[in-house]
């Protein structure tokens, strides 16, 4: 058969006669192919001229040429397949738990609660699942298991030079929760995200020595954000509990810092968390934000006990001008602030608005009302401003002896504004509001 033929011819042309055959035999195409041979194929002596005869017949395989080494034909082969790959330069591990154990790195809290130092609790760490190479590499303490066993709870918590870009960090006094009794400043920067737009301070644990006439001058507790006009609070004294909503401007905003200066060998303690959150949680402009039915809204360093402080004088701040702001919940019209803690037991309230010629401008024992009586130091709840020694606007009894709810019915977001001058404070206030149910006014 004439393909037969062809296919012999091939074979023979390729791998050889094996008995010294110099020349093949003339071969022609059957009549029943698409093409004809014209002429046989030369067979040229060592080195033998490469012809494709592959493309020449146009098939669509272009083999490999053949190669003389060492006065040796070489034909072509198929490349055998490597079972192995290139050679690196180094030699990684053959096994990592990062290659074998994966999983999500996701927050996660510190169930264990170490020791009691000096009266200080360790609070509830928040940490993300990490394996514990990873925590290492990050700059992070591994403080808990997760993920199962095989993960850590890393923890970013840095004392004074600290510094990450972490979303949720603590920035602790020094050997926290041991107190630190040293005269040194501390500090710590945090690099923000381009996307953030508010950071939340947590004072979990703050016990510095107190202000002098509502200036805080042997400890200094310094909030600032790059490229921010804005002036937060400069802290001292008792504020375990506290919190601040920093606004930041992803433009022009990349860092926060947090300082403290302390000047005496007293004890003092401290424990931030710092939170970047991606949106606005709290309204612009709120220093202090509650969104839940209840709550207690409180002025800094307003308690008088402490677990290290030896001195102590709960006061407010001088030079305050900021806004507490409250979330008003849906199918909830009405916000009750009283003077009361939850057992019903009356808090202190004072603050103290002085005349020209010293003496207070509201009676004793009596609640303070708008302009007149509360000029420079006041709160103000539904526009009005309040001020004295009882919580009482007036609108629901004339006897302002006594204290009595004050209720918001104003429209619009629930705003307490906070505002103090440059001389005499008092105590401050400690406030309980609770959200009421919207009733439908008869017509």
């Amino acid at each position: 058969m004439p393909s037969a033929l062809w296919v012999v011819w091939i074979v023979l042309h390729e791998y050889g006669t094996g008995v010294g055959a110099s020349t093949v035999p003339e071969v022609r195409c059957g009549t029943g192919l698409n093409r004809t041979l014209h002429q046989p194929f030369p067979v040229d002596p060592l080195p033998q001229r490469y012809l494709d005869y592959k493309a020449h017949y146009g098939l669509r395989y272009d083999p490999r040429r053949t190669v003389v080494r060492n006065g040796t034909l070489e034909h072509p082969v198929r490349e055998r397949k490597k079972l192995f790959p290139p050679r690196l330069p180094y030699d990684p591990p053959l096994l990592s738990v990062f290659n074998i154990i994966s999983f999500v790195n996701g927050p996660c809290v510190v169930r264990r609660v170490g020791p009691v130092k000096e009266g200080i609790p360790e609070p509830g760490w928040n940490g993300i699942c990490y394996h514990e190479q990873e925590c290492g590499l990050l700059q992070g303490t591994p403080m808990d298991s997760c993920a199962g066993g095989f993960g850590v709870c890393c923890v970013f918590r840095f004392g004074c030079d600290g510094r990450t870009e972490q979303n949720v960090s603590y920035f602790h006094s020094p050997h926290y929760p041991a107190p630190a009794t040293g005269s040194l400043p501390c500090g710590f920067t945090l690099t923000l995200h381009r996307a953030v737009r508010q950071v939340l301070l947590e004072f979990v644990f703050f016990e510095l020595a107190p202000p002098h006439v509502g200036s805080c001058v042997v400890d200094q507790f310094i909030v600032s954000v790059q490229n921010d006009h804005r002036v937060y609070p400069v802290l001292c004294g008792i504020n375990s509990g506290q919190h601040m909503y920093l606004d930041v401007d992803g433009a022009y905003s990349h860092r926060l810092f947090l300082s403290g200066a302390f000047s005496t060998n007293q004890p003092r303690a401290f424990l931030v968390r710092i939170t970047q959150l991606a949106s606005r949680r709290a309204p612009t402009g709120c220093l202090q934000f509650h969104d839940g039915l209840t709550g207690v809204l409180k002025s800094f360093n307003y308690d008088s006990h402490s677990m290290l402080v030896p001195n102590r004088k709960a006061s407010y701040f001088n030079n305050l001008n900021y806004a507490i702001c409250i979330r008003r919940q849906n199918k909830f019209c009405d916000v009750v602030l009283t003077n009361e803690d939850a057992l019903g037991a009356e808090n202190i309230f004072q603050i103290v608005n002085i005349a020209e010629d010293g003496s207070s401008l509201v009676p004793a024992n009596q609640a303070g009302v708008e302009l007149f009586s509360c000029p420079n130091d006041y709160i103000a709840i539904n526009f009005v401003r309040l001020c004295g020694e009882r919580l009482n606007d007036g609108s629901l009894v004339a006897d302002f002896t006594i204290n009595k709810p004050v209720t918001h019915t104003s429209a619009g977001p629930v705003v307490i504004a906070v505002r103090t001058d440059e001389s005499i404070v008092g105590r401050g206030f400690k406030l309980t509001f609770k959200q009421l149910v919207c009733v439908d006014k008869p017509v």
